[in-house]
């Protein structure tokens, strides 16, 4: 069965998500902790993104499958850093981790990992 976010289009939500991970946590003026958190998963989602072969990477040299590896395994660290580290208890920043938390996880379980990849 075809899943129907295609791998352009999870690259599109890939650098939606990473600009938000970037800019929100200082246009709310989030405390330090949650400012390098974000900014951390923003920055490693955007190298990663752009160095997958998919139309929107810019220097495409990871496959689908790395990409999809790479998210795998980043994804429950994002989950569980929040945590460990009290960011959680930040309401602006629980609302930013949630919201993208929940956004990654549909992201990954709904794209179509078999695509073919561009030439």
């Amino acid at each position: 069965m075809t899943k129907p976010i295609s791998p352009t289009v999870h690259a599109a939500l890939d650098y939606g998500v990473a600009g938000a991970l970037l800019t929100v946590p200082h246009v709310l003026a989030m405390s330090t902790r949650a400012k390098v958190f974000f900014g951390a998963f923003g920055t490693v989602a955007t190298v990663v993104n752009a160095l997958t072969r998919t139309p929107l990477g810019l220097k495409p040299v990871l496959s689908l499958k790395a990409h999809r590896t790479a998210d795998l395994l980043s994804d429950p660290l994002y989950v569980l850093l929040p945590v460990v580290t009290g960011i959680s208890k930040e309401p602006k920043a629980r609302a930013l981790w949630l919201t993208t938390t929940a956004l990654l996880a549909g992201s990954v379980a709904l794209t179509d990992w078999d695509a073919p990849e561009p030439a």
